[in-house]
């Protein structure tokens, strides 16, 4: 159980270090990286309270859908490429 809690705060301290390098990053080009910004806040926070069983079960809901969406994403940009002429 310890070492599972060492892996996750290690987790979020990665995402902390995501959110400073890509808050960096904004100040150049905030319409590229202000997304990516938000995303890894979002991550970051879904990573330090992992170790509870709300914030668990809503990150395995969240997992499910962004699969479900990149999967359909994904069929839909083979689609558009390979649509006939």
């Amino acid at each position: 159980m310890m070492k599972e809690q060492d892996t996750l705060f290690l987790m979020a301290l990665v995402g902390a270090g995501a959110v400073i390098m890509s808050g960096l990053a904004v100040f150049k080009q905030w319409i590229i990286v202000a997304p990516l910004t938000i995303a890894v806040v979002f991550l970051a926070f879904l990573l330090l309270y992992q170790n509870r069983h709300k914030f668990a079960h809503l990150a395995e809901s969240l997992e499910k859908g962004a699969f479900i969406l990149a999967l359909m994403l994904f069929i839909i940009s083979f689609i558009y490429l390979y649509k006939p002429a």
